[in-house]
């Protein structure tokens, strides 16, 4: 029988039936939960869901545990597998505006960017990798994903560099440490994570141009050279001898495998898959898939997703998709959008609680007329909004304005 009762009057122990929400802003990865740990809870009243339904046929508590806050204190035994699934979790508010973050991470993304055509260039001589300099990047890309987690993955929307060489390992690493973040790793991981991302190409240094740049389709045979990155990749971390944890060099090797055994050099399935690689998978297939390149121009942010959104339980496992999505949000900042009015509005961030009402600066008229002082809009909060839904994505070259002049973006 299903009842309905208040979040904080949850117990471990109750079957959750329904929070009222969908997986977009869903803190589970599954729609019910007989609850089996305080945290459980705590993520729903962290999420601001006040009030689910419970089915009290499926529940297993008792009435009278002790509680604090509306939480219980004790943990039952219930014999449950402990979950091994990504974890979500609540989103903790920036310490800075995206806006006041911006500048920041773009110091520390160009300073990023020098290292890594450094990278590249060592690679291609065979000298010695400065593993102590991508190390510093690295922190200093997780101390801005720390203080406001938007402001680098807009800030690589925003701008536009021309090689996609040096540009793509980082943007995976900024998009992995990003997502990482979201998912609750702590400090070691995402280091780990971010190593792992900015190494885990090198092997294509060593594919010739001809197959690596081909615009046309490949051949079986060209295919399977370039297949053979990943593991190049980590054959040079193993052959530099670096310091690093074992975890980077398995994130470089495995971030091609894909949950049905579909991948490669080792045709891993499942829980065989290491974490960081398949974090590091989903932003190399997103960041691949929105990047300009020389034979094709990279897709609008929402449909890469979508396309992400396909490989659910194939490729990758539905709950790591979900949590990947949520991340980086349908419409992410930088985006241009369509009002149900006709207005036009810059996406100035995400609400990971409401993943279709983000916060926007909405900076031009029905008729395209831009406005002198755009006027800052969270989609989320009803006297906000005014009924303003988004109606679609508009493409930057169908805009009259260019979505970085509405963010104070340093000069390179």
């Amino acid at each position: 029988m299903l009842r309905k009762i208040h979040t904080k009057d949850l117990e471990v122990g109750m079957f959750v039936a329904d929070v009222g929400r969908t997986w977009l802003n869903h803190p589970w990865k599954t729609k019910s939960r007989l609850l089996t740990e305080r945290e459980e809870i705590r993520e729903l009243l962290e999420f601001g869901i006040e009030e689910v339904y419970i089915d009290t046929e499926k529940s297993v508590y008792k009435k009278n545990s002790q509680k604090s806050d509306g939480i219980p204190l004790a943990t039952p035994k219930l014999g449950l597998r402990e979950r091994s699934v990504p974890k979500a979790v609540p989103q903790s508010k920036p310490t800075v505006s995206l806006e006041e973050e911006i500048p920041k991470a773009a110091k520390a993304y160009n300073k990023a960017l020098d290292t890594s055509k450094a990278l590249v260039a060592a690679c291609r001589m065979n000298k010695r990798i400065e593993v102590g300099e991508v190390q510093e990047n690295v922190n200093e890309l997780i101390e801005s994903v720390s203080r406001n987690r938007d402001a680098l993955t807009a800030l690589i929307k925003l701008r536009r560099f021309d090689d996609y060489t040096y540009t793509h390992s980082l943007n995976v690493s900024v998009l992995s440490i990003s997502s990482g973040k979201s998912l609750g790793l702590s400090d070691a991981e995402l280091s780990v994570l971010g190593l792992g991302t900015m190494f885990h190409d090198l092997g294509k240094l060593r594919i010739p141009d001809n197959i690596l740049n081909k615009p046309g389709k490949l051949t079986d045979e060209e295919f399977a050279v370039m297949r053979s990155h990943a593991s190049l990749s980590a054959e040079i971390l193993i052959e530099q001898k670096l310091a690093v944890d074992p975890q980077v060099i398995e994130v470089a090797r495995y971030h091609h495998e894909r949950s049905d055994g579909s991948g490669y050099p080792d045709h891993l399935q499942g829980d065989q898959i290491p974490k960081l690689a398949t974090i590091c998978g989903l932003s190399d297939v997103y960041d691949a898939l929105t990047s300009d390149r020389v034979y094709h121009k990279g897709m609008p942010p929402h449909d890469a997703l979508k396309f992400i959104y396909g490989l659910r339980g194939a490729h990758f496992k539905p709950e790591w998709v979900d949590r990947f999505i949520q991340s980086v949000g349908i419409y992410p900042p930088g985006s241009v959008v369509e009002l149900n009015t006709k207005h036009k509005a810059v996406v100035i961030g995400i609400n990971n609680r409401s993943l279709l009402a983000p916060i926007i600066k909405v900076v031009a008229d029905p008729h395209g007329q831009l406005y002198t002082r755009p006027k800052l809009v969270d989609l989320s909060k009803p006297e906000e909004s005014q009924g303003w839904i988004i109606d679609k994505v508009v493409p930057a070259d169908e805009c009259n304005f260019r979505a970085s002049d509405y963010f104070d973006l340093p000069e390179t």
